[in-house]
């Protein structure tokens, strides 16, 4: 029987939301080539012997401990819950009764099926080789870590003042821009435009350090000058004009320890989004790659560049899905 350990501090919460909220179909591709399809007796009915080395079993379909540690994300396996464990298995049956159903239809046989499923395959195996590549190629050492901590060192060190505008579009976020460039109050047109309920303070955040701040603009504000205005910046409050008035010693600076994971997932995920991008481009030279320049009477983008973020969005959400895309 499996061990099931109690939560560890290192157990990651978002990765056991995404696991567990994986669609049924793609749960049902990933777990069908690790479950035994039947029972002992060979019969696939619900008269199918009970089988106590299984830990769920819909007929004659079976789960055992082996093939469930494959149904758990690696860095999940020593932190599980029974909760989650359990709600594991309970899905496993409900899209088990669900399948065994489907394959009583016929809907194995259903071409249009088929081809769903063929491309849901090529996506996992093309998604599998890419990380499995990733974790080969990417190492970042602790040398890299402190000698980033040393080129941000303000940002862990010191408090920046802030004042922000926030609007609704990035339309409107340019106009107001070009006011400040202009040279109308900031605070002025804080009160005047700004959505946020800074806006009575005339837009005022006041001394804000490293992680207290929107993070689609901190990055930002520790490059900036006093007086420095910058902008627009999305975030899912809207599209931000920055200002930063002075800065200061940070009352609590934040120590190379206290950093050092945050930095890591920060080159790590800098030095993945690279070798991604050098993995596909040996693959295209290595491979004859056409893509069509106009389809349906649509110019299409050139061959090679980037498809645009909303357009990525709109391809890949499923009907029903809520998205953001700010």
């Amino acid at each position: 029987m499996i061990v099931v350990a109690g939560i560890g501090p290192t157990a990651a919460a978002s990765g056991r939301q995404r696991w567990l909220c994986v669609p049924a179909a793609v749960a049902l591709l990933l777990a069908l080539p690790a479950c035994s399809r039947r029972a002992p007796g060979g019969e696939d009915t619900a008269s199918a012997r009970r089988n106590p080395d299984a830990l769920a079993q819909v007929n004659g379909a079976e789960l055992r401990e082996a093939e469930l540690r494959q149904l758990i994300p690696p860095d999940l396996r020593e932190s599980i819950t029974g909760a989650e464990v359990r709600e594991i298995l309970d899905r496993w049956v409900e899209t088990e009764l669900l399948y065994q159903k489907a394959l009583q239809e016929g809907l194995d046989r259903d071409p249009d099926l088929g081809e769903t499923l063929r491309q849901m395959q090529r996506q996992v195996l093309a998604d599998e080789y890419l990380q499995r590549e990733l974790k080969n190629r990417v190492r970042v050492t602790n040398e890299e870590i402190q000698a980033w901590y040393q080129q941000h060192l303000d940002e862990y060190t010191q408090e920046v003042h802030l004042r922000h505008i926030v609007l609704n579009s990035s339309e409107a976020a340019a106009q107001v821009l070009e006011q400040v460039h202009a040279g109308t109050d900031f605070r002025a047109l804080a009160r005047r435009y700004s959505i946020d309920p800074s806006a009575a303070e005339g837009g005022d955040l006041g001394f804000l350090g490293k992680g207290a701040m929107n993070p689609a603009f901190e990055p930002e504000v520790f490059e900036m000058a006093p007086n420095e205005v910058r902008g627009p910046i999305a975030s899912s409050f809207g599209f931000h004009i920055v200002q930063v008035v002075e800065r200061r010693p940070a009352t609590e600076p934040v120590s190379f320890e206290l950093a050092r994971d945050e930095i890591l997932q920060t080159l790590l995920l800098a030095k993945r989004q690279q070798a991604a991008r050098e993995i596909q481009a040996d693959l295209r030279r290595e491979a004859a790659v056409h893509v069509a320049n106009s389809y349906a009477g649509m110019a299409l983008a050139p061959a090679g560049g980037a498809a645009p973020d909303t357009a990525r969005a709109r391809l890949t959400a499923r009907p029903g899905d809520s998205r953001d895309t700010d």
